[in-house]
């Protein structure tokens, strides 16, 4: 089975990513990735210089974004076609209005009205799932992955698994 990295942030994500989408690009080429998601906090900032970028190394680019939903949650959405690029879009436009400048805050039900062609996963640590696990809410985490299930089908929710050597990676 091939790998390829759907949670990956730019400097574009301040305080959470360091390296340009071009210098992402080049070291998934390196390690011979075919694909590569960019899911930059709350915006599609540096989409065109990756898209650009992955066309000339050969690589697919999958457009999406890490989305701070009201509750302060994180939910990675990755963009399946078009008209997930266009929810997408929607989405992250929806996290801006009525925010202080620089902050989103998207409202779960808007997650209903526009998923079509999108992939949800269940996001980092600071993720509903992930935060339900931690607090060892057993009931709470099922009945999210259900509601994610239920909104766009166990072919479009993923469970991330990620461990970058922080406390509780390993066990989560």
């Amino acid at each position: 089975m091939e790998y390829a990295e759907l949670h990956a942030h730019s400097y574009y994500s301040l305080l959470d990513g360091a390296s340009a989408p071009t210098a992402l690009v080049a070291r998934a080429a390196e390690l011979g990735l075919s694909a590569l998601a960019l899911t930059d906090h709350d915006n599609l900032i540096g989409a065109v210089e990756f898209v650009k970028a992955a066309e000339a190394r050969g690589i697919k680019s999958i457009l999406g974004a890490e989305l701070t939903l009201r509750t302060g949650h994180h939910l990675t959405v990755l963009a399946a076609d078009a008209q997930g690029y266009r929810n997408l879009c929607r989405l992250i436009s929806l996290a801006h209005r009525a925010q202080a400048k620089g902050q989103a805050a998207l409202p779960v039900e808007a997650l209903a009205a526009h998923h079509d062609g999108l992939f949800l996963l269940s996001g980092c640590a600071r993720g509903e799932l992930a935060t339900a696990l931690r607090e060892r809410r057993w009931s709470d985490a099922q009945q999210i992955v259900r509601r994610y299930l239920d909104l766009v089908g166990r072919d479009r929710f993923w469970i991330e698994l990620q461990h970058h050597r922080l406390p509780n990676d390993r066990w989560l």
